[in-house]
This record gives structure tokens, sequence and C-alpha cells, in this order.
């Protein structure tokens, strides 16, 4: 089995010079036995059994109280991972029974912050672990352990163990908005924030909205924003945010500009309703007497009983209209109130459904009609699910009702009706025909 040449440890040779550091090779002492010549097949076999691999370069850099670490992989163990150990003795053979994990970091990493949680002097090694999980202990000075002690003369505070965000970046991509960034450290929860407006101080965040909390570790976030809107971004430790001790770089942890997704071509639909009649129901004809004079165009009218005005019903018509009209159903005007579903009070809501939630409590619940219809219409460029669709539909009539606009709302209850929402949305195309026929009686 061949290998290319890379740092490796092997062990016998370790020994052989630490036991006889005089001997050459093949030399022997007086009254000993030459030893038995390997073939190459063993000795080749040998060293595959003695063979480990280990990092090299290993630098310590110290910012009390924290510890960066950093080395070069090994290029023997593709696949494999490293474990970082701590002690307060030097690490070796003897001592690494008692040395404590304190990370293991993937391949490609090279590098780990520490922050001991005494103060004291530390030793470290980084330790080669295979894609097997078996892990080689071989302690090289210099190479993958420290031979002096690090010294931390106090204890971190929650600013020291914040993770700092740097590099963050974002952009559109097809239906939504990929954030990229890099984190100090892992193993700390991140707060994503999203604004309409800059973020240049830490009194701006109250005015934007926190989408989610992540792990440090994930270096990504996908945002499902609303097409057609500029928004900027920013992601902090959350712990600093909780304690008002956030810091805003430009740049780094905040973008300096907006990024927005493009909107489409997608028409909207169209639908008006005709004018109400001035007549919703046909009146009783009034017959008038008349004959035509002879040799003329001229018509005799017979006069109007009481000149046509109004006279007093006698009593007997009167009861009889009176138990008519006690069975007769009573017409309340139309007076809805917004209504919101139970999928958007749901905390557990991901993606554009978390999009739409945020637009229903943070607009459309506070009474911002207009701008819900706006963002609104932006979400349906989206390729939503019907389910979600429907309901988007349901809240963008419930604005444009309340925002005045009757006939393009009626429009998109009809559009919400078609999936499961039928019975939510039949009260409101109702009380919209309804209200538009006491409008045509008023205007008779």
């Amino acid at each position: 089995m061949n290998r290319r040449r890379a740092p490796f440890f092997l062990i016998s040779s370790v020994i052989v010079a630490m036991a006889a550091p005089a001997l050459l090779a093949g030399e022997t002492r007086p009254g000993e036995n030459p030893p038995p010549a390997e073939t190459p097949a063993r000795t080749e076999e040998a060293r595959q059994e003695v063979f480990a691999p280990f990092v090299s370069r290993l630098r310590v850099a110290v910012r009390d109280p924290q510890i960066r670490l950093t080395w070069r992989d090994s290029r023997d163990l593709p696949g494999g991972s490293y474990r970082i150990y701590r002690h307060t003795r030097e690490i070796t053979p003897d001592t690494f029974a008692g040395a404590r994990l304190v990370h293991t970091a993937p391949g490609g990493v090279e590098t780990y912050l520490d922050t001991p949680p005494e103060v004291g002097s530390y030793f470290y090694a980084v330790v080669a672990v295979d894609r097997e999980g078996q892990e080689y202990p071989v302690f090289v000075p210099f190479r993958n352990k420290t031979i002096r002690p690090v010294r931390i003369s106090r204890l971190d505070t929650e600013e020291d163990r914040a993770a700092r965000v740097y590099d963050l970046v974002a952009r559109p991509q097809d239906a939504v908005v990929v954030l990229r960034f890099s984190p100090s450290r892992g193993e700390r929860e991140l707060a994503v924030y999203r604004s309409l407006e800059p973020l240049l101080e830490q009194s701006d965040l109250a005015g934007a909205t926190l989408l989610e909390r992540i792990d440090s570790n994930t270096r990504r976030f996908v945002d499902h924003a609303i097409p057609g809107v500029a928004y900027y971004y920013g992601i902090f430790d959350t712990s600093l945010v909780e304690r008002g001790t956030v810091e805003i770089v430009p740049g780094a942890n905040v973008l300096t500009e907006a990024v927005q997704i493009s909107l489409g071509e997608r028409p909207s639909p169209q639908l008006r309703l005709t004018s109400p009649p001035k007549r919703p129901a046909p009146l009783p004809m009034l017959e008038l007497s008349s004959q035509a004079v002879p040799g003329s165009h001229r018509l005799i009218v017979r006069e109007l009983p009481h000149q046509g005005r109004p006279q007093e019903l006698n009593p007997e018509t009167e009861r009889i209209l009176a138990r008519l009209l006690e069975g007769a159903p009573r017409e309340e005007p139309f007076s809805p109130k917004p209504r919101i579903l139970p999928p958007e009070r749901d905390p557990a809501a991901e993606g554009t459904e978390r999009t739409v939630a945020q637009v229903i409590t943070e607009h459309f619940e506070r009474g911002d009609y207009a701008g819900t219809t706006k963002l609104l219409k932006n979400l349906l460029e989206l390729p939503l699910s019907q389910d979600l669709e429907a309901r988007v539909r349901f809240y963008l009539g419930q604005s444009l009702y309340f925002d005045g606009r009757r006939e393009p709302a009626f429009a998109e209850f009809l559009l919400a009706s078609r999936g499961d929402l039928s019975q939510e949305v039949r009260p409101w195309t109702e009380g919209i025909l309804r209200r538009r026929a006491f409008q045509g009686r008023a205007e008779l």
C-alpha cells in the first residue's frame, strides 16, 4: 500500500532512539546476537501498524481570558476530525488520561477559541481522529502540543463569551434572500434581524423584526422575504441583545445596502361588479284612468285620490301589517371585525408561512391596512401552496375592505373561497352584497 510522503510518527523509531541513542543502525552490544533481518513485506506491515497522523504548526495566541489555537491539518487524514485537549500539566502519554476534551473541530477549520473556566496556567494538544472514530494520541512538541504553560489571569465576561459576526452578505436567490456570515466562535445563539431602515445603532433594533434565533455554527440563514421590498439585515449574539450591549459594525454584522427580491410579471385577477340598479325590486304599477280628447293629442286624466297625499291606514290594516312584519327576518347592517386565523398565531411557523404571520401581526393587526395590502400583493408573486394562497387572499380581502375598497375586496374573497376557507369567506361576500343592496335602496 503506497502512501504519499507526509508528516507521521513512527513510535518504534522513537522508542529505539530513546533506548539506545548511541547505537547506529545494525550495531549490537558485546555479547549480543544481531537481530534477525526483516523482510521488506514485514517492514512495511510494521510501518503501517504504527502509522499515526498528527497536525503541525500548532500556535497559541492569548487575549486574556481567551486562548486562540491554530494548526495545520494532517494531509494523511482525509475526512478526519481533530480533538482539542486542555490540561493544567503538560500533556504526555502519562498525563493524557487527565486531560479534558474541550472541542472537536472538523477538518478544514484549523482553529479554535478556548475560554478556560478558571484562572491559571494551561497546556494544549490537538489529536487527530479518523473517519471511523479512531483516535491517534501522539504528542509531538511544537507540532500538535504545547510545552510551555499559557497563563490566564482573569475570568471571562458575557461580552468575552459572545460571538462576533463578520463579513455579513445577503443575496437574492430565486424567491428567498440568503445570508452568509463568519462568526468568531461556535456554540453560541445568534439573533437575525430584518429592517426597512438601516441599522445604525442599537436603538434601531426596536423597529426591526427578529426573524429567528440560530446557532452560530450554521454560518448561513435563508429568509423568505417579501418580493419588491428592500430590507436591511443584522446578526448579533443574542445575549448582547438582551443585555443591551450590542456593537453595530456596518459591513461586518449589519448590511450597509438594502437587498430585495425582484417582482415578477404575474398579472393580478380583475373582477368588477356592476353598479347596483336604482330599483332593486319592482314597485306596484299605478294605473291612471284616462281618455283621449277627439281630434287632439291631449289626455283627460282623472284626478288622483286625495290629490296624491299620504293617508293614514285604518286600524284593521295596521294590525294585519304588524302581524306580517313580526315574522319577517331583520337584516342587521354588516359591521365585521378583523379576523386572524390560527395558523398565523402558530409560533412554530417557518419559511413563507412565518413571513405571512409577521405581516399579519405587525401590520394587519395594528390597523395598517394599506401597508398590509402592499405586502400581501408582493407575497402573491411567490409560488405559494393552495392553502397559503387562500389565506393570503383572505387577509388581502379584509385589508381592502377596511381600507374602503369594496369591489377589489369582494374579488379577493371570491378567490379565497375556492379552498378550505369557504365558510370563513361566506359572511364577507354576503355582507358586501347586502351592503350594496342597502346603498342601492338609499339612492332611490
